[in-house]
Order: structure tokens, then C-alpha cells, then sequence
């Protein structure tokens, strides 16, 4: 699902009529709420090409809500095409978004990651380097350490089961991306598992608790 911010003020996308969702932003929002109510909104209008989203305040919760609708409509059929963000500058609004679509990514790299098997998850991870991380494989040790380098405070952490695998990878890509945004040093050392090591089966869960990891990095409380 692709996210368009439109500062039109006609509550129509492109001289169209679209169905139009009211979000209310004003009151505080959990991410568990968030995660929950893009699905069902992605579900309720999977047969529509667009719909517009209508927020009653521009907020961090309009931008974790854009986020999120990213992360289930990304190569889902059973989700609109677009959603449509109204917003009063468009300019402004995608900027703010930028820490939020970092997330997006992370997430939805959690979520192939969380498809694979143990071989083809390490050998993925063993990729990252293009994003700018410094990565390196210690086959004595069977460990892979990914390095983010970079000014600023550093944290070394360590990754010994599957969820905290995948989490960390993706939570280091996510830095990678907000690079220029932060200054801190990041290693994460990654310790590979047998290939019959079984996954976790929560998908929510998982991505809950790479938000928990990331948000005070977007720049969420």
C-alpha cells in the first residue's frame, strides 16, 4: 500500500469520491490500537483502489497509523492500493514521516525475515552491509556481528533465540537508515541457531516489540 499525504482540502483524491475513514488522534493512541485498527481498516476496504484518511489532529499517531497501514498493505492483496492522508503541507508532513517510514521498513523486512528458515534468514542478514553497516561472520564462534558506525554513544547487543534475531537485525536497519539523524554506535552480534530451531508464531508480537525497541529513536515517548 503506498501512503500520499494531500494537502487538497476537497475530501476527494484526484476529482474522485473515495471511501473516507475519520481518525482521531487527539486522544492518546497505543500502538497495539494502532496495529489492530490498520488491519481491520485494510481488511474492511481490501476491494478499494483508494481510500482517504481524514485525521482530526496531525500528530506522532497519524504517522505511526500511516506506518502501519504501509507495513499490511505491502504486497497484500487483501488491502486498499492507496491510502490518502490529508494534511494541511504536504512537504512538512512527508518530512516528519521519514523517522516512521524507516520503521516501516524495518518492520517489513521483520516480517520476511519471520518467513524464512534459519539458513536462508542468516544468509539474508549476511546482506545488510549495503545499507552502510560494517558486517562480518566469525564461523568458530558461529556468530554474525553487524556494525553500525557511527558518532556518538554506543550499545553492544547480543542476539541468542530467533525472535531476538530478527528483531535485532531489523531494529539495526532501522538506525542504518536514520544515520544521519543520530549519533550513536550500534553493534549487534547475532548468534546462529540450529536450522530446526523453531520460530516464533506471532507476527503482532514480533512487531510490537521491534516499536518497544525503536520509538524513542523515531522520536515517539
Amino acid at each position: 500500500m503506498e501512503i500520499i499525504f494531500d494537502e487538497n482540502k476537497e475530501n476527494t483524491f484526484q476529482g474522485k469520491i473515495c471511501p473516507i475513514i475519520e481518525l482521531d488522534t487527539k486522544r492518546p493512541i497505543n500502538f497495539n490500537e494502532i496495529l489492530k485498527f490498520s488491519k481491520e481498516l485494510s481488511t474492511q476496504y481490501q476491494n478499494e483502489k483508494n481510500i482517504i484518511i481524514v485525521p482530526n489532529e496531525e500528530n506522532e499517531y497519524m504517522y505511526l497509523f500511516a506506518a502501519t497501514m504501509n507495513i499490511f498493505g505491502q504486497n497484500n492483496e487483501k488491502a486498499p492500493q492507496q491510502a490518502i492522508i490529508k494534511v494541511e503541507d504536504f512537504s512538512a508532513s512527508l518530512e516528519k514521516y521519514k523517522p516512521y517510514f524507516s520503521f516501516t521498513i524495518a518492520a517489513i523486512y521483520a516480517l520476511r525475515l519471520f518467513s524464512m528458515d534459519c539458513k536462508s534468514m542468516y544468509r539474508d542478514i549476511e546482506t545488510l552491509s549495503y545499507l552502510g553497516l560494517n558486517v562480518s561472520t566469525d564461523y568458530i564462534k558461529n556468530t554474525i556481528t553487524l556494525h553500525l558506525p557511527n558518532n556518538g554513544k554506543r550499545y553492544v547487543l547480543k542476539g541468542s533465540n530467533i525472535e531476538n534475531t530478527i528483531i535485532l537485525a531489523c531494529f539495526i536497519k532501522m538506525l542504518s537508515l536514520l544515520k544521519v539523524r543520530l549519533e550513536i554506535d550500534v553493534t549487534i552480534i547475532i548468534k546462529k541457531l540450529s536450522p530446526d530451531t523453531v520460530f516464533p508464531k506471532d507476527s503482532d508480537e514480533l512487531l510490537r516489540k521491534l516499536f518497544w525497541c525503536g520509538k524513542s529513536f523515531i522520536g515517539l515517548k
